[in-house]
């Protein structure tokens, strides 16, 4: 069996069984796990678990004692992504797109119907009730009665090539049919995943963004009032890019504060390293800095953080490279149009991007959280920009319009809504 397969798992109804009857049954599916791991098969655990993405003190007692569990086991997993039950299935695309998973065990037909839909391979565990209900034209969709069937659909899958990755150029990367870009960029999601990465810097840098975080939050509610929307469309898991319009240079505060006490990672201006907001950037040790004028500066600072989602941070990004309000003109604009590198970035990453909208009404400051949009190997970079721009300006048109509209400002509603469709025409045409 060839050694690069990654597999998610869903272990509920899988390995954890507290049934003593189904003992057996029990004993037989966690000693083909471990056959399969020391033939070199990868696994992560993606579970949806009742109050496992609860922030407080519940959740976190769940989500400890389902780790302890899988410890017990004596099993290598290489990851636990813990999705929440709500929007379980959002959930489990992020974590086997972001972790380039090659099949996904799962025991919940809608979720594994919505996987397949959306491109994963799907191996789902069908009780005997299930089995007359599964019919599907899905080819990446595999009805199985057990762990057992597992082994040999594996060898279905297409092989994974062991070979070593090469970096080619934009011109190249054109040139490459379907299945050549699908195994290019397969192998650099692996490229990535297996880069040196310095966990305890990380760990470290953590504690300190935590530290920052509770100085900051108290200042910050005394001053302004942050109001968030759609903070259901954030995953609890991590390795995924934010993208965020860029009207004042506060708007990562108030991201922070809708986020709440949660580590990112982002690029920074190298000029504005002395400043206060530059050495508060270095203390966290989050921060990495680059020379806007300078393209291969830009392209090592792409790579690093490239590296860094891969390996589970979050990151946030201003696709539109600066501030709109910076200028006159920026200011008369209802956007300024995002560079494609955030799209860039996670198309080789395989990661999703959230976008969202800041916007700020004198100490008022609405954040509104989108949908994740996808970027797969063979995706157009303009029009997944496009995609991304629209996404992003309509919830910040959201975020004004609600704001004068509870204002009765009706006037200034219908500037606004101009500027809007005037951004929208200029996109879509």
């Amino acid at each position: 069996m060839n050694s690069q397969y990654v597999i998610g798992l869903e272990i509920d109804k899988v390995i954890e069984q507290d049934d003593h009857e189904k003992k057996s049954q029990y004993s037989n599916e966690v000693n083909l796990i471990r056959g399969l791991e020391e033939k070199g098969v990868q696994f992560h655990v993606i579970t949806e678990r009742k109050c496992v993405t609860d922030r407080n003190l519940r959740g976190y007692i769940a989500r400890r004692n389902v780790t302890k569990y899988l410890k017990r086991l004596g099993l290598n997993f290489k990851s636990i992504q813990f999705c929440d039950a709500e929007r379980s299935r959002q959930d489990k695309l992020l974590a086997c797109r972001k972790l380039g998973v090659d099949a996904m065990i799962e025991c919940r037909w809608d979720t594994a119907l919505f996987l397949a839909q959306n491109g994963i391979y799907v191996f789902f565990l069908a009780n005997s009730c299930q089995l007359n209900d599964t019919n599907t034209s899905y080819p990446n969709l595999f009805v199985v009665k057990g762990l057992g069937d597992i082994k040999t659909l594996l060898l279905s899958l297409p092989q994974p090539r062991e070979k070593e990755f090469v970096k080619i150029d934009k011109e190249q990367l054109n040139n490459l049919t379907v299945e050549e870009k699908s195994e290019y960029f397969r192998l650099y999601q692996r490229h990535l995943q297996q880069q040196d990465f310095d966990k305890d810097r990380f760990i470290k840098s953590d504690r300190r963004f935590h530290i920052l975080f509770f100085l900051l939050k108290f200042p910050i509610r005394l001053l302004f009032c942050v109001k968030s929307y759609g903070s259901e469309n954030i995953p609890f898991q991590n390795g995924f890019i934010i993208a965020c319009n860029h009207c004042d240079s506060l708007d990562q505060y108030w991201l922070g504060m809708a986020l709440g006490n949660r580590p990112f990672v982002g690029y920074a201006a190298k000029e504005i390293a002395r400043t206060l907001r530059g050495r508060l950037f270095s203390y966290t040790g989050l921060g990495i800095f680059i020379d806007r004028d300078n393209s291969e500066d830009k392209k090592t600072a792409s790579e690093v953080m490239a590296s860094y989602v891969a390996n589970n941070r979050t990151a946030f990004i201003f696709p539109e490279g600066t501030r709109k309000n910076k200028t006159e003109e920026g200011r008369a604009l209802f956007q300024l149009r995002f560079k494609p590198g955030t799209v860039v970035l996670a198309q080789k990453i395989g990661t999703g991007i959230l976008p969202v909208a800041v916007n700020v009404f004198g100490h008022t400051a609405f954040v509104r959280f989108g949908q994740i949009v996808y970027v797969t190997p063979n995706d157009s970079i303009d029009e997944k920009n496009r995609e991304l721009e629209l996404a992003v300006a309509y919830l910040s048109y959201k975020n004004i319009s609600k704001y004068l509209t509870d204002k009765g400002r009706d006037a200034e509603l219908e500037i606004v809504k101009t500027k809007y469709r005037a951004y929208v025409d200029e996109i879509t045409s």
